[in-house]
């Protein structure tokens, strides 16, 4: 009988180890907080314009019924700069300071009377947000009858871990030294004896 229960303790406990090991592969999402860099962004868009039930594609030159995919630079989206995540819930973009939250690939942006909910896909070196707007609407036109819009717009913002800007904010903040610039270390010993040695 001992040797039985010893033998179920011993399952036990390399199950145990076994789901301890399961469950430590299947990591937490990684942290969003950092700097990153827009690397492109892509636009989709659609429009569909009805008047009494008919499409109309076309009216007085302007383009009413539409769809289509667009992938621009940063610059050509009009985007400056990086975007910042403190560990503090707090987002940088262009010198404005926002508060947000991050939980299951969804990103919170307060800013005052403005909240925006993003869908977004995060790594330790990418980052993607998605931006959507939808719009369905209907009223009657005096002259034309029944009018409808329906449409979509969809911005996605590709970014990359920038590893290369100190993300420490209080450094920086108010600080026109630049002393919050972070300085490679050397160990001189180590590079004065290779010099020597050349």
């Amino acid at each position: 009988m001992k040797k039985l229960l010893y033998t179920f303790l011993a399952v036990s406990i390399i199950f145990a180890a076994c789901k301890k090991e399961e469950d430590e592969i299947v990591t937490p999402p990684p942290s969003i907080v950092g700097v990153w860099t827009p690397t492109s962004v892509v636009q989709d868009s659609s429009q569909t314009v009805t008047i009494n039930g008919e499409i109309i594609y076309e009216m007085d030159g302007e383009l009413l019924t539409f769809s289509g995919s667009q992938t621009m630079t940063p610059e050509e989206a009009d985007m400056q700069g990086n975007m910042e995540f403190t560990s503090d819930g707090k987002m940088l973009v262009d010198g404005d300071e926002m508060d947000y939250t991050y939980a299951n690939n969804v990103l919170t942006i307060t800013d005052e009377d403005t909240t925006m909910i993003l869908p977004c896909l995060v790594t330790q070196t990418d980052l993607t947000l998605t931006m959507e707007q939808v719009m369905d609407t209907a009223w009657v036109e005096p002259g034309f009858g029944d009018i409808s819009i329906s449409a979509s717009y969809v911005m996605t913002i590709n970014c990359s871990r920038n590893t290369a800007v100190n993300t420490n904010v209080n450094q920086r903040i108010g600080n026109t030294n630049n002393s919050w610039f972070v300085k490679p270390k050397f160990n001189i010993v180590k590079l004065l004896n290779s010099i020597k040695q050349k």
